[in-house]
C-alpha cells in the first residue's frame, strides 16, 4: 500500500522548522530523504518508520495531506500547521468564520468565487489556534486576512505570528500583492507589524508585497473602458481594497453600512450582500479590462409593507472612472426595477459635491436636506437626500399578511373582515 502527499514539501528529519529554502513535515525516514523530495511525493510502508510520532491509516492520509510543517515551539512543544480549504468538515467548528455566511462558506458552497484556506495550528491533534484569509478563486492578488485567533491556554508561545507566516507565504506564492485585515488589540496590532503591515484606514492594516510598493497609484488608474455585472461572494476582497481607498474622500462612504471616510470596510459587504437575497435588493460592480473592480452601487428596499416600494442606495466610484459613473448607476437603477422599486433615494453628505453631482447624472435631484445629522469635528454637516422615480404604480412586492405583527388572511376570515 502507498501513500501521497498531495503538496510539494521537503521532508527532512528534524521536527524543527524547515529553513527558507523549504517547510517541512517532520517525517523520520528509514532511508535518505533525498529518495523522496521530488515534486509528488509516493511512499510505500518500507519507506518510512513514523510520521508525526504515529502509524499511518488511510484514514490518516487527509491530514497529513494537508499539512504545511511542524515547528518546535519555544517550550519544547511541536505545532503541527494545517493548510484546510472548505469544505472544512471536522475543522467547521473550531475555526471563526461570519455568522451570516458561516455554513455556507465552510461548507464550500462559495469555492467557485471564494479561495479561503485555513490555517490551522495543533498541538497533540487539539486545535490551539487558526486564521484565514480570502482571496477571489480566479483573481488572487488581493487579500483578506479574518478570524485570527489562539486558544486562552496556548497564548504567548507565537502560535499566531507562525500561522500568519503560513498565510503570507501561501499568499505570495499565489502572486498576491496586498492583504487587508482589521484589529482593535494592540497586542495584536504589534504583531502585524512585525509581519509588515502597515495601518490604513480606520482600524484597517494592510501588507504590501515586494515589488507592489506603487499598489495603489498604478491600481486606481484609467485602464481601458469599464463593464457592469452583478456582484458576487468573491467580490469581497477587491471590494474592501475599492472602499479601503482614500478616494474619493466622502464623508458618507456607504450608509447602507453605516461606513463613513475612516471607516474600514471588510465584513460589511457580507454582511450587505447576505441581506440583499431573495428580492431585497441588488449589488453593482464595475470592472475594468485588467478586471480591477472600480465601482460599485447597491440598493435596499424598505423592510415593511409601507414602504417596500422605496431603496436606499449608495454607490462608490474611482475618480479615474467617474465619467463612467452613469452606466454604473443606470445599471442598478434597472435592477430595482426589475423588482418592484418605484423609489430610488440617496443619501449624500453635503461637503461631498462631486457625489451629488455624479447622482445628478443619473436622474438623481436633491429632494431634501436634512440638517446637521452629521456630527464633524467640533460641528454639524447636512445631509442631502437625493432621489428618482424608478417605476410608475408598482404592486407590492410582498403582501402585507407577509410581514412580522400583521393580521393574517385566516385571522380576516375569523374576524368577519
Amino acid at each position: 500500500m502507498s501513500f501521497t502527499f498531495a503538496r510539494t514539501h521537503t521532508c527532512i528529519a528534524s521536527p524543527k522548522r524547515a529553513n527558507s529554502s523549504g517547510r517541512n513535515f517532520g517525517v523520520v525516514f528509514s532511508q535518505p530523504p533525498s529518495a523522496a523530495s521530488r515534486g509528488l511525493i509516493s511512499l510505500s510502508r518500507p519507506v518510512f518508520k513514523t510520521i508525526l510520532g504515529f502509524r499511518v491509516r488511510p484514514s490518516d492520509l487527509r491530514r497529513i495531506a494537508l499539512m504545511s510543517e511542524i515547528v518546535e515551539l519555544r517550550n519544547g512543544e511541536r505545532l503541527v500547521v494545517l493548510t484546510v480549504e472548505p469544505p472544512l468538515g471536522k475543522y467547521a467548528d473550531k475555526v471563526g468564520c461570519w455568522r451570516d455566511v458561516r455554513d455556507d462558506l465552510l461548507g464550500g458552497a462559495f469555492v467557485d468565487q471564494l479561495f479561503t484556506p485555513y490555517f490551522i495550528g495543533e498541538i497533540d491533534g487539539e486545535v490551539v489556534g487558526s486564521l484565514s484569509y480570502y482571496v477571489a478563486t480566479d483573481r488572487r492578488g488581493v487579500g483578506v486576512i479574518e478570524f485570527v485567533a489562539t486558544d486562552e491556554n496556548h497564548r504567548n508561545k507565537g502560535i499566531a505570528s507562525i500561522l500568519m507566516k503560513s498565510a503570507i507565504e501561501r499568499f505570495l506564492e499565489d502572486e498576491g500583492q496586498a492583504l487587508y485585515l482589521c484589529t482593535t488589540n494592540p497586542i495584536a496590532g504589534h504583531l502585524y507589524e512585525r509581519h509588515g503591515f502597515t495601518y490604513h484606514v480606520g482600524d484597517g492594516m494592510r501588507y504590501l508585497a515586494q515589488g507592489a510598493e506603487a499598489f495603489d497609484r498604478e491600481r486606481w488608474v484609467h485602464q481601458g473602458e469599464a463593464t457592469v455585472r452583478d456582484a458576487h461572494w468573491g467580490d469581497l476582497p477587491a471590494l474592501s481594497a475599492l472602499y479601503n481607498h482614500p478616494e474619493p474622500g466622502w464623508l458618507l462612504k456607504d450608509p447602507l453600512t453605516e461606513s463613513f471616510a475612516e471607516t474600514r470596510y471588510e465584513s460589511h459587504f457580507v454582511k450587505l450582500l447576505r441581506r440583499l437575497e431573495e428580492g431585497r435588493g441588488g449589488f453593482v460592480v464595475q470592472e475594468n479590462p485588467t478586471r480591477v473592480l472600480v465601482g460599485a452601487a447597491a440598493f435596499e428596499r424598505g423592510q415593511t409593507f409601507y414602504d417596500q416600494h422605496v431603496a436606499e442606495m449608495s454607490f462608490r466610484v474611482i475618480p479615474a472612472y467617474a465619467s463612467a459613473a452613469c452606466e454604473l448607476l443606470e445599471r442598478a437603477i434597472r435592477k430595482a426595477g426589475d423588482i418592484g422599486v418605484r423609489t430610488l433615494q440617496v443619501s449624500i453628505a453635503a461637503c461631498d459635491e462631486d457625489m451629488a453631482a455624479l447622482a445628478g447624472t443619473a436622474g438623481f435631484a436633491q429632494e431634501a436636506r436634512l440638517k446637521d445629522r452629521l456630527r464633524v469635528d467640533d460641528g454639524w454637516m447636512d445631509v442631502l437626500t437625493y432621489s428618482r422615480t424608478v417605476n410608475g404604480d408598482v404592486p407590492p412586492y410582498r403582501p402585507i399578511d407577509d410581514y412580522y405583527g400583521t393580521r393574517k388572511t385566516w385571522q380576516h376570515a375569523r374576524v368577519g373582515e
